[in-house]
């Protein structure tokens, strides 16, 4: 008996605010969530994994909610019309036997009510009651005066009351309280030319039972998924993202020492894999801008000691001997002016690839005829040079827009080269002409050649493929590279053909 009474209660009061159930569902949900997120949300730190969760939960609650709603529903709006069927059959019944008796037929309808389980109530025209199988007759009254407000379900004339839960001035004292929730079916007969209004109720008291029963088991059901759905979700997004935290945890043991640690990228193919192959390609990039950086260092400090070791030494020779030895004195003063120069010649080089590298070496572009330049330059190198042929075998008259000074220090570059590794009596040929939309400058010389070795490496910096030949021809492995960056900050390519002991040819294209 107890659990019927607290099903019928938990029935009443939930019946009422059925189709707000699920937004009282969610609002119960969102503060579960809230009281868990207030009190873990320091150490979760909003992470990935509780995100997930929390949108399979979400998701699926709403899943849950509504399915529980087009249960409830259904089933409610199915029990509704199979009890207005009922009531409307039993109302048929009440019509026949008055019909039949001409008068109240009191035993017949008894029976019937007592079958059913329903209270039967007779009223005439002016809703006085002449009949009622209630066992206090005070208290049946005509519904429908009383009841308008406590409708909350009408289906022809059968209609679901609720009593409100409070004193209702529309709701006479014997009636507050009568019935907790009940099918009416109210409709009207003639019977001898006068009309008479059956009311037939049904409490609903097995059909409330069994919803009670039924919410609190689809409540249980709902809660007990959402749990379950929690646990799941937590488990299945750490182990989805478990690949996250061994990147984590690599990458945050990566330190300048250790650049050479990688990502593991085996396993299926997904975007996590796509994402730690990009990162191990970083690391790469990383390491070898380190490496370079490294090397650079490394070498401008070796190209520096040098010249610094020699101002150095004439410097102590000057202390020693030269204020009193005029040979000494002017020999010392040679070898530091020159060693100076080349310091200076150093820096300045450095200071180019340092601008270039980031990015503020500007370009003053103009439009000029590259032929008149590469007479300039031929010029200019036979002045200085007499010991090698230097032509210009081809010439067309071409424009180009570029930096007409850097684009001269680039070109000029690759002659000095070919001057210095090309024996005397040696030719270099100079040619300019279009090919292909694009101004082409090739510089070519019987030298000595570059070997398939050095020749990948001839624009790193300070790379010598001679090397034996340092200290005759001088140099200190830059200029090669500052020309690539000019040829490539203007847009153009440069290629590089050599054999050993029969020369190497340079082609340039810049764009016309």
């Amino acid at each position: 008996m107890g659990i019927k009474k607290i099903s019928s209660t938990i029935f009443h009061r939930l019946l009422k605010p059925l189709f707000l159930l699920p937004f009282t569902i969610l609002k119960i949900i969102f503060s579960i969530l809230n009281a868990i997120f207030s009190k873990i949300s320091d150490k979760l730190r909003l992470s990935i994994t509780f995100r997930m969760t929390l949108v399979y939960t979400f998701v699926i609650s709403n899943i849950l909610v509504l399915l529980s709603v087009g249960v409830l529903s259904g089933g409610f709006a199915y029990i509704m019309r199979s009890e207005g069927n009922d009531l409307k059959k039993d109302f048929t019944l009440v019509t026949a036997y008055i019909d039949e008796s001409h008068e109240v037929p009191a035993s017949e309808i008894e029976q019937l009510s007592k079958s059913s389980g329903r209270s039967i109530s007779l009223f005439d025209e002016n809703l006085e009651l002449l009949y009622t199988t209630e066992k206090n007759p005070d208290s049946a009254l005509f519904i429908h005066r009383y009841a308008s407000r406590n409708v909350i379900f009408e289906l022809d004339n059968a209609m679901l009351i609720v009593n409100p839960g409070h004193p209702d001035a529309n709701i006479p004292p014997e009636l507050f309280n009568q019935y907790g929730i009940a099918m009416v079916y109210n409709n009207s007969m003639i019977e001898d030319s006068k009309m008479i209004y059956v009311q037939i109720i049904d409490k609903l008291s097995e059909e409330t039972e069994y919803a009670g029963i039924f919410i609190i088991t689809l409540i249980a059901l709902d809660i007990f998924f959402i749990i379950l759905i929690i646990l799941i979700g937590s488990s299945a997004s750490k182990r989805l993202l478990k690949p996250v935290k061994v990147m984590t945890d690599t990458v945050q043991n990566i330190s300048i020492n250790q650049l050479g640690t990688r990502l593991d990228v085996s396993g299926s193919k997904n975007e996590l894999k796509d994402l730690a192959k990009t990162f191990n390609s970083m690391l790469d990039r990383i390491q070898l801008a380190y490496d370079r950086q490294n090397q650079f260092v490394a070498d401008a400090s070796h190209e520096l000691r040098t010249p610094i070791s020699v101002v150095q030494g004439y410097a102590n020779l000057l202390d020693r001997w030269g204020k009193e030895d005029n040979q000494v004195l002017e020999e010392s003063i040679t070898a530091i002016k020159t060693e100076s120069e080349n310091m200076k010649d150093l820096i300045e080089k450095l200071l180019f690839l340092a601008r270039g590298d980031k990015d503020t070496q500007k370009l003053e572009k103009e439009d000029f005829h590259v032929n008149e330049l590469i007479d300039e330059i031929i010029k200019e190198t036979v002045l200085i040079d007499n010991t090698h042929e230097v032509t210009c075998v081809r010439k067309e008259s071409i424009v180009v827009n570029a930096d007409r000074g850097l684009l001269k220090e680039a070109i000029r570059i690759f002659v000095d080269n070919s001057v210095k590794y090309t024996p005397e009596g040696g030719k270099i040929k100079l040619e300019c002409y279009l090919e292909n939309h694009s101004a082409m400058i090739t510089i070519e010389d019987t030298g000595i050649g570059i070997s398939e070795t050095d020749l990948p490496h001839i624009f790193d910096r300070f790379y010598r493929a001679d090397k034996s030949r340092t200290k005759q021809t001088g140099g200190n492995g830059l200029g090669m590279a500052i020309a690539k960056w000019i040829i490539l900050k203007h847009e153009g390519s440069i290629k590089v053909q050599s054999k050993i002991n029969i020369g190497t040819k340079i082609y340039i294209a810049l764009p016309k």
